[in-house]
């Protein structure tokens, strides 16, 4: 029937929404429970000329309800609502092997790093693991140990700026920082927001 009925059906209808009507980058659904008629909100992000995450325009949104109600189950009530978008960056402490020069290993280390969260963007309300980091690190040749590594969030006028504490939403064994459902991680500029030291 071309309808969709699952959330997955949702998302890929999203995905392939034709690019004259706009492109959103991630999308998530979730089901209002607090609505009467049970809305589906759905949380969009767009990209800009960069790749970096960014609200997707007005346009787009509009244009997006309208490519899904015409595929959608006529008793789904949809939102568009924005993503919110937290800006992340990784300070890290690494100690080099003494065969090594610890400045090369530390340029070695922030390459890979920066490599890897260019590469790699995250799905709205995905976690984000320290795992993935310490696995990058623990491959750079000439690298003894991984001494600190915190992710922190970025605040000022070039970064987005919700109400997010790290602390606060880093689980007890400390190995995932937890995104809201509402809300995506970024690095925004690898460059600047990936800092490292080497002992």
């Amino acid at each position: 029937q071309n309808r969709a009925v699952t959330q997955q059906d949702y998302i890929s209808l999203i995905y392939n929404m034709p690019a004259k009507f706009g492109s959103v980058k991630r999308a998530a659904i979730m089901q209002d429970k607090n609505s009467f008629k049970r809305n589906l909100n759905i949380y969009v992000i767009a990209e800009d000329g960069q790749g970096r995450l960014t609200q997707a325009n007005k346009v787009t949104k509009n244009n997006l309800k309208f490519w899904l109600s015409s595929n959608k189950m006529i008793n789904d009530p949809i939102d568009i609502l924005d993503a919110k978008i937290i800006n992340l960056g990784l300070k890290f402490k690494i100690m080099s092997d003494s065969n090594y020069n610890g400045f090369e290993v530390l340029n070695a280390a922030t390459i890979s790093l920066k490599k890897y969260f260019t590469q790699n963007h995250y799905n709205i309300g995905e976690p984000i693991r320290y795992g993935d980091a310490l696995r990058i690190l623990k491959n750079v040749e000439g690298l003894l140990d991984v001494l600190e590594l915190k992710f922190e969030v970025k605040v000022g006028s070039n970064y987005s700026s919700p109400i997010f504490s790290v602390d606060t939403m880093t689980t007890a064994d400390g190995r995932i920082v937890v995104a809201p459902s509402d809300s995506i991680f970024e690095i925004k500029f690898p460059d600047s927001d990936i800092v490292g030291t080497v002992i």
